[in-house]
């Protein structure tokens, strides 16, 4: 049981990195506007909670956005969306627990732990004409007889994508403890849109990009289109695979690619994605996948900054998979894996990518004029991919290297993935393990797939000689 103890408002130091401006204008790709980012690490200490606000008041100086209010147009044609730059600050909540045990596993997503250690943004206040109400916060759980600290924290999705919530924590971290940032500064120069090139709808038929075929807004504070249809017949299914398992199955699939004549060189999360596309198709016969979709970060592409604050995120789809289910037969996992990097870098392409964010612009601004929220659940035949595997969560360890566990959440729909970094653990001698290379999976299954997609994925490893074999975890979703 948690009872609060105090609750604090931080504002930043001033002048901020954005100095006398009043106002920061969001473009219509951040306008993820239904959506926050919650997160949550735990620290085996205690944290100093005068010390944890003086870092949070030098972070805020450098990420502004989190210490300001929502300002959104009365309609589409008076103005777009705006952060107004009002330092008036992120609340901080400091609970204390007298529970023996903080998480029940060391597993990266806990969609019910999550939600017990952050108090949540209020999302219809956030969206109040002229709102007050505050686009970032903390909940600092202590736990004196587990020897532990929860710190979790709530942000709005248009003012922070993953990236932009994992160096803001990372900031606060290091100064928290004395120390001088990781990261560079974030970007908040918002690049034009360039002009399309009448080349591109040659090259890259404009009709196909993901934006099209994935459009499926709905009604803030409605229902998803497909979420939860299918509630109370999902098993939810986390793969732990070694860094060893990962290099032998990505130089397998190479060398097989090798021997079919292909030439590009396939990536471990390329090899990954085809494995479980096949996987499902083979444990799903009449509901294959055909497209691979995968959140993309966009920072570094064509004239983006690689520091862009905000959202840097938009879909990449895989061109369709070629299927013979009628006999049996499923794409090849290197055929599938050479899809996976064509569609990269179809998106890393400046003209595609300039023509890209175009059109997501124009149905992006539409979708908020009219109030209208973004439904990520996968389609059948889809199958996607939300990685931050190359992202070190638990950097932000406040003083705890290697001792840190980061937790998030998921959509719990079947074929919506996560992919993450392992947490380390504490073995039963107080040491602890840490789990470099190795690749947390976690995704979801139709119950009666789950026995299915789980011999699947053994007998595909097989099929490629390896011998080693994934740890596989299930639980029933209600």
């Amino acid at each position: 049981m948690a009872i609060e103890h105090l609750e604090h408002l931080v504002k930043p130091v001033e002048p901020t990195v954005l100095g006398s401006r009043s106002h920061f204008e969001l473009t219509p790709l951040d306008l993820l506007i239904a959506h926050s980012v919650e997160t949550i690490h735990v620290i085996p200490g205690e944290l100093k909670i005068s010390l944890f606000n003086d870092a949070l008041a030098q972070t805020l100086r450098v990420y502004p956005l989190a210490a300001g209010r929502l300002e959104r147009p009365i309609t589409s044609e008076s103005g777009p969306w705006k952060i107004r730059l009002t330092n008036s600050g992120v609340p901080v909540t400091f609970l204390e627990s007298d529970a023996e045990e903080v998480m029940p596993n060391a597993r990266v997503v806990q969609n019910k732990g999550v939600a017990s250690f952050v108090k949540a943004l209020d999302m219809k206040k956030v969206l109040a004409t002229q709102s007050d109400e505050p686009l970032a916060r903390f909940t600092i759980t202590r736990f004196p007889r587990a020897s532990s600290t929860i710190i979790g924290f709530s942000q709005y999705h248009p003012i922070g994508d993953g990236y932009t919530v994992a160096n803001t924590l990372r900031l606060l971290s290091q100064l928290y403890q004395g120390l001088p940032s990781l990261d560079p500064s974030p970007c908040y120069d918002t690049p034009p849109l360039k002009p399309i090139n009448p080349l591109t709808s040659i090259k890259y038929p404009l009709e196909t990009m993901p934006t099209f075929m994935n459009d499926k807004p709905f009604p803030y504070g409605g229902t998803p289109h497909l979420m939860g249809r299918n509630k109370g017949n999902v098993s939810q299914i986390v793969l732990h695979l070694g860094a060893s398992l990962i290099a032998e199955l990505q130089k397998a699939v190479n060398s097989r690619a090798k021997s079919n004549g292909q030439t590009a060189v396939l990536s471990k999360q390329d090899v990954l994605l085809a494995l479980l596309a096949r996987v499902f198709s083979i444990s799903d016969p009449e509901n294959p996948i055909i497209y691979l979709i995968s959140i993309f970060n966009y920072r570094g592409t064509s004239i983006i900054p690689p520091t862009a604050a905000c959202n840097s995120i938009i879909s990449s789809i895989s061109d369709p998979l070629q299927h013979d289910s009628f006999n049996g037969g499923f794409e090849s996992i290197e055929s599938i894996a050479l899809r996976s990097r064509q569609a990269l870098q179809r998106i890393r392409d400046a003209d595609y990518f300039d023509a890209y964010r175009v059109k997501s612009t124009e149905l992006m601004a539409y979708a908020a004029a009219k109030l209208l929220g973004q439904d990520f659940t996968p389609w059948d035949g889809q199958m996607t991919v939300n990685s931050t595997w190359k992202l070190d969560w638990t950097s932000p360890h406040f003083g705890y290297p290697g001792q840190t566990q980061f937790y998030h959440t998921i959509l719990p729909e079947p074929r919506f993935i996560k992919i993450f970094q392992p947490n380390p653990t504490c073995l039963s001698d107080g040491t602890w393990k840490t789990y470099a290379g190795d690749a947390e999976i976690t995704l979801s299954v139709l119950k009666d797939k789950r026995i299915a997609f789980e011999e699947a994925i053994l007998g595909e490893l097989k099929e490629f000689g390896i011998e080693e074999k994934p740890e596989i975890i299930h639980s029933v979703l209600s």
